[in-house]
């Protein structure tokens, strides 16, 4: 029991240095910038509470749409703290599996223009797709998690992840690791690569997601999202931290329900689907390291997790939609 206290003595003084050292090196004076509608006033004061409580630790932004009006577009803190580099109006950053929506709205933009439906067999479009067990996936199936798979047995390194070819390949040769169609299993990062494949197989001028996207919603209508980032744009890029240790401890007191998804992942089987499903590739890891902030990953077309934008451009995309759809109005 002496050895217990003890160990107990012992993290409670490196936590409480911790928070200390986190405290004097991470404060920086707050800043925030934007425009909301006067009825949406509570809001910017919701928004800049969270950085004055502290559960925002760096930079966000936030914009609302509402029938067709943006009525809110804040921004606030900073792009890279320790460069104390705040947030600006411009500002874009790794929105992470945000980006699989994006992509959905492009497979819905082709199957609007007649190019796919969503109960066509993926293999319909792409026939080298239909091998190991994958010939009776439908492109729905692909779009809701469900085509089994949610990992790849094939390591991707950095040079197949640059070669639409090579990936293609890659997929044509794996197998799904459930049968398809029966159960969902969360395509952390196959999901860009399968959707990227269906776009191109599909799109009259055979483009990848990203340029389709440029080409056909983004570009056309002023919206600065991005699959697949031009190198010059690279400064605008916020850089993104993993959560410092006393703010994990803030949101596990906060709500204890986060202590037991910790808890469950640092002791879950590696070999098991979720833990696979995120350890490949390697090289983009966003559990211990934070490797999107290498600029090299930033113009890769990875359409499960590396968009890129802000919730301006965001919103305006989703909005598009509601535009296009439901009768609303520009959504610049």
């Amino acid at each position: 029991m002496g050895l217990i206290r003890y160990a107990a003595f012992l993290g409670g003084v490196a936590l409480l240095g911790h928070h200390l050292l986190d405290m004097l090196y991470s404060k920086h004076p707050l800043h925030f910038e934007g425009d909301v509608d006067s009825k949406f006033e509570g809001v910017r004061q919701a928004f800049q509470q969270n950085f004055i409580d502290g559960w925002e630790a760096e930079g966000a932004s936030v914009a609302v749409f509402v029938k067709g009006k943006k009525v809110v577009d804040v921004w606030g803190g900073y792009a890279d703290i320790q460069a104390a580099r705040t947030w600006k109006k411009d500002t874009m950053t790794v929105v992470f599996s945000t980006t699989k929506a994006v992509a959905a709205v492009c497979v819905a933009l082709l199957a609007d223009r007649g190019r796919l439906k969503y109960d066509d067999l993926v293999s319909k479009h792409w026939p080298g797709f239909a091998k190991n067990g994958k010939e009776n996936i439908t492109i729905e199936w692909v779009m809701s998690h469900m085509a089994g798979l949610h990992y790849f047995d094939t390591p991707i390194t950095e040079e197949m992840a640059l070669s639409h070819d090579l990936m293609r390949k890659v997929i044509e040769d794996e197998a799904p690791k459930v049968a398809p169609g029966r159960s969902s299993g969360y395509h952390a990062f196959t999901y860009g690569w399968l959707v990227d494949q269906i776009v191109r197989h599909t799109d009259e001028k055979k483009r990848g997601i990203g340029q389709f996207l440029r080409e056909e919603i983004t570009q056309p209508n002023g919206i600065d999202f991005h699959i697949g980032l031009s190198p010059s744009e690279e400064y605008r890029v916020a850089r993104v931290s993993l959560p410092q240790l006393s703010g994990l401890l803030g949101e596990i007191w906060h709500d204890k329900r986060i202590a037991q998804q910790v808890y469950n992942f640092w002791t879950s089987d590696k070999n098991s689907p979720m833990v696979r499903a995120i350890s490949n590739p390697s090289w983009l890891n966003v559990v211990t390291q934070c490797t999107v902030n290498n600029p090299d990953q930033h113009f890769m077309e990875q359409a499960g997790a590396l968009g890129i934008g802000n919730a301006r451009s965001l919103a305006a995309i989703f909005n598009l939609v509601w535009f296009l759809y439901m009768g609303g109005v520009d959504c610049k």
